[in-house]
């Protein structure tokens, strides 16, 4: 989303819904009662497609999949899931380029010339949340070396000494 995570988390949907594109925001925070006891009863998942602006201003199509579940102490129905971008601005293979939309150009010209592919850029929203490679190939259901080995093509694109400077690259320039 583009958020610093140090000053600033998303808890419940009145935090998350600043950020919703004006439009979006009554389909994106709908409350079905029955629909959401249907999910649980089938064990399916949530999936809806909306708009975000991110703090950067860059309006992004973003898809949510989450499970629905219960806490069995509390009784509190909660939704678990991740959001996964859908809009690619290089319409050529689900590529996004750094520095495009009025994005920051904090990163230099290295990232300026990097094209990031939907893998890399998954990945490094995984690492960005402090997941492991492994713990990044279950999630994506991929083996670890893959996830290595599209974590060390973004580090090579965006010209970053590691992984976490990718990362950090990456979220300074609104790509994940």
């Amino acid at each position: 989303m583009g958020l610093d995570p140090a000053r600033e988390q998303i808890r419940k949907v009145a935090d998350f819904q600043r950020y919703i594109h004006p439009d979006d925001v009554a389909q994106a925070t709908l409350v079905d009662a029955d629909a959401i006891a249907s999910l649980m009863e089938n064990d399916d998942p949530y999936r809806i497609e909306f708009r975000i602006i991110r703090p950067c201003g860059t309006e992004v199509r973003v898809r949510s999949v989450a499970s629905i579940v219960r806490d069995q102490e509390t009784g509190h129905v909660r939704a678990v899931g991740c959001m996964t971008e859908l809009d690619s601005h290089d319409t050529e293979a689900g590529t996004i380029a750094p520095g495009t939309d009025g994005r920051s150009e904090a990163a230099g010209a290295a990232a300026d010339r990097a094209v990031l592919g939907s893998r890399e850029l998954e990945c490094l929203v995984w690492l960005s949340l402090g997941k492991t490679a492994w713990e990044t190939a279950a999630i994506l259901g991929l083996s670890q070396r893959t996830v290595e080995y599209h974590l060390n093509k973004a580090v090579a694109k965006l010209g970053a000494a590691n992984k976490v400077h990718a990362a950090v690259i990456a979220i300074r320039n609104c790509l994940i």
